[in-house]
């Protein structure tokens, strides 16, 4: 009877080989649904970051490459979770690492929640704008501007704020070169007849005052992106970043200058955890503006329109 011994107790490691397989198998599937930074240990984070504005199709890109960098807790305020989610890479999960997202509309917050929120940020990045819809052009009224010195009033001491905004506003020093007569009467026109505009402006007259009651405020900046090109970008897309920073704007109003979604997103990202003493030295209390090198290399430039840096 020994043989069958040997025939049983054959049998019982077949079994339990199989069952260690089919253990590893299912560890491996599950580490193959969960993201690169859940499976490999985890670096300790140098930037907390708030981004607002964060479903928007610039702001996706602000949070998809703040979050690829791995080194940056990301606060998102966002009406739905489930729309930011859909947005970013790895859509199908409920969570990703690194990412907080408060459910809230911005314009109903106060001070004091937003306080909470940035409460160890190391920069506020708002790619907050108006919707292209009625209400979104004549029922927000100036919830931008308003957003702003509330962002600005809650951030601790030390944290950055980084604004998009548009180079359809200047300098409120008057330090832009002068457009024409014909653009200065569509300004005039558009700060008139859409709330928008306006509310762009005073984004703008808001940090210029700030910085000019206390030279030592907190750091900002405000880009001005050219003519933003209507194209369908995922967030995670590869970024096209040889675009060119100006301190000033050059060309015409409409169609001179124009720059991706993702570009600019890529711009803000890297402003948004950029060391204090580059920042400082070139781009704090400015409204640089990012243009697409091909369009920029087409138009003569003036000496007094100081190139800031390149990024290729």
């Amino acid at each position: 009877m020994k043989w069958l011994k040997y025939i049983l107790l054959g049998f019982h490691l077949t079994i339990s080989n199989i069952d260690k397989v089919e253990s590893q198998l299912q560890e491996t599937q599950n580490n193959a649904l969960k993201p690169l930074s859940e499976i490999m240990p985890s670096s300790t984070n140098t930037h907390k970051i708030l981004v607002v504005g964060s479903t928007g199709a610039t702001g996706k890109h602000v949070v998809q490459m703040l979050l690829d960098r791995g080194d940056t807790e990301v606060v998102a305020i966002a009406r739905s979770q489930d729309k930011l989610m859909g947005l970013l890479q790895n859509s199908k999960r409920r969570s990703i690492k690194n990412l907080t997202v408060k459910e809230a509309g911005i314009g109903n917050m106060t001070v004091d929640e937003l306080k909470t929120l940035t409460e160890g940020c190391t920069a506020v990045v708002s790619c907050l704008g108006h919707n292209l819809t009625f209400k979104g052009m004549f029922r927000e009224g100036l919830f931008v501007s308003e957003t702003v010195k509330k962002l600005t009033a809650s951030m601790p001491k030390g944290c950055r704020f980084v604004m998009m905004g548009t180079d359809a506003v200047a300098y409120p020093d008057g330090s832009d070169p002068k457009r024409t007569r014909f653009e200065r009467g569509i300004l005039r026109l558009m700060r008139w007849l859409l709330p928008p505009v306006k509310d762009n402006e005073l984004s703008a007259e808001h940090l210029f005052k700030a910085a000019k009651a206390n030279p030592d405020c907190y750091e900002w900046v405000a880009v001005r992106p050219g003519d933003l090109l209507e194209i369908e970008e995922e967030a995670g897309c590869p970024v096209q970043n040889d675009y060119i920073i100006y301190e000033h704007t050059f060309g015409g109003l409409f169609g001179d200058n124009d720059i991706a979604r993702s570009q600019v997103g890529h711009f803000l990202a890297e402003l948004a955890i950029m060391d204090s003493g580059a920042f400082q030295k070139s781009y704090n209390h400015k409204m640089p503006v990012i243009y697409q090198k091909k369009a920029a290399a087409d138009i003569n430039i003036g000496s007094d329109e100081t190139l800031i840096s390149t990024h290729e």
